[in-house]
């Protein structure tokens, strides 16, 4: 059909061109055949999209790089569809690791945002693409910081449960207590009753007083909503809120003993000479081989001078 001059671009109901077709379905043999023949790259169907972001939405990388590198009109990498998506979006949303590594080789703008103003690390982290999560942290830590009003990558992966990607974003020193309309992604994770992603959150240090839009905790949002599950994460963020306030308990001192008054010291070193001096004369008594009666009248005599000291 090309050899007898067929519009190599021409296209069907939906807008797609042969390119389209080939792309999508992965012949990569045909798309390098409508390549040859001046096929363009950078047609776009009813809904925006170029082959490139058919490619990447399916995960061929080989037919995501011959596009780009093969044929008469190279792909723009950051062209965007009617939703404002770049290919960078369809192939982070699905998890193709392998093209979202190509596609920033290719100086993709990952900071690009679609019509609900996602950019391609949101989405990842919305449906929890772990790699590509860390992917693009690694190519590009600055996008950590360029969040809405609406969401950030953090707020997303608490919202679905997604309990390793929020795990990887705490680890990449994304901000816990970051604040957007909803309120913290201890508001989404408790709202969606991911409590697994509450628990982290809450050992992470994340401030469970923050408020949303309308002046809400996540505890009282959770109010609103008295499903036991609802119950149950409630008392799990009063418990550790309890934790942290709850005074540290002063430690008990030993109580020393009690010191001698010096009038009782006075006493008992007059006491305790008084029986070295009986002991003393009973010994003497003794060697001189004394009668009972004298010994009997030494002892009487000392322990009347006791008596006095103990009274």
């Amino acid at each position: 059909s090309m050899w007898r001059g067929v519009n190599v671009n021409c296209a069907d109901g939906s807008g797609y061109t042969p390119l389209h077709h080939a792309s999508l379905n992965g012949h990569r043999d045909v798309v390098l055949k409508l390549l040859q023949f001046e096929a363009s790259t950078n047609v776009a169907d009813s809904k925006g999209c170029f082959p490139l972001h058919l490619a990447a939405w399916r995960g061929d990388v080989d037919i995501v790089q011959i596009l780009i590198h093969h044929g008469p009109s190279h792909s723009r990498v950051n062209e965007q569809n009617h939703e404002q998506e770049t290919a960078l979006h369809c192939a982070a949303q699905y998890g193709h690791s392998e093209v979202v590594r190509v596609l920033l080789q290719e100086l993709t703008d990952p900071s690009m945002r679609n019509s609900r103003g996602e950019t391609p690390l949101d989405l990842a982290a919305l449906y929890g693409r772990l790699q590509v999560v860390r992917m693009l942290l690694t190519a590009h830590p600055n996008l950590m910081s360029c969040n809405t009003h609406k969401h950030t990558p953090l707020h997303l992966a608490a919202r679905n449960g997604h309990h390793t990607t929020v795990r990887v974003l705490l680890e990449a020193d994304m901000d816990v207590n970051t604040q957007t309309d909803k309120g913290s992604a201890l508001h989404e994770a408790a709202l969606f009753g991911k409590m697994d992603v509450v628990q982290l959150l809450l050992d992470s240090g994340i401030d469970a007083n923050i408020r949303d839009y309308q002046g809400r905790s996540a505890l009282d949002i959770l109010r609103e909503h008295p499903s036991q599950k609802s119950q149950q994460i409630a008392s799990l963020i009063q418990g550790k809120v309890f934790s942290r306030h709850r005074p540290i308990p002063t430690p008990r001192t030993s109580i020393p003993s009690p010191v001698p008054s010096p009038s009782l010291r006075h006493k008992n070193d007059a006491v305790t000479g008084e029986l070295s001096k009986l002991l003393n004369e009973i010994k003497i008594c003794r060697d001189k081989d004394c009668s009972f009666e004298e010994l009997c009248q030494t002892i009487s005599s000392h322990s009347q001078s006791m008596e006095i000291f103990v009274a």
